[in-house]
């Protein structure tokens, strides 16, 4: 009886710490915010800082983009390669890349 006991105790105990490690904590979501485009390559985060005011000024079409902050590059947007495409492209239909007001 008392082996029976151990093995279900050894058990629960495995169970229990296969549990903790299975389930990992969900990585951190970061807040899209408003980048602007300040000069250099379009599709490149070190082009942009966060946008203060409504106003857009840079040297291309591009005005800004949404996007979250990129952790290995903190003050800087994270762009990744569909977001990439669409600045490309200038293709505003995600409400993700602005362009400047042509006047």
């Amino acid at each position: 009886m008392k082996r029976i006991k151990l093995n279900l105790a050894m058990i629960a105990m495995v169970a229990a710490t296969a549990f903790v490690f299975a389930f990992k904590p969900a990585p951190k979501q970061f807040d899209d915010s408003l980048w602007a485009y300040q000069s250099g390559t379009v599709t490149d985060g070190s082009s942009y800082a966060p946008l203060d005011g409504e106003s857009c000024e840079g040297e291309d079409n591009i005005c800004a983009v949404m996007a979250p902050e990129d952790p290995s590059n903190p003050g800087h947007p994270f762009l990744d390669s569909d977001l990439q495409t669409r600045i490309t492209n200038k293709d505003t239909r995600d409400d993700d890349v602005f362009l400047k007001p042509q006047p």
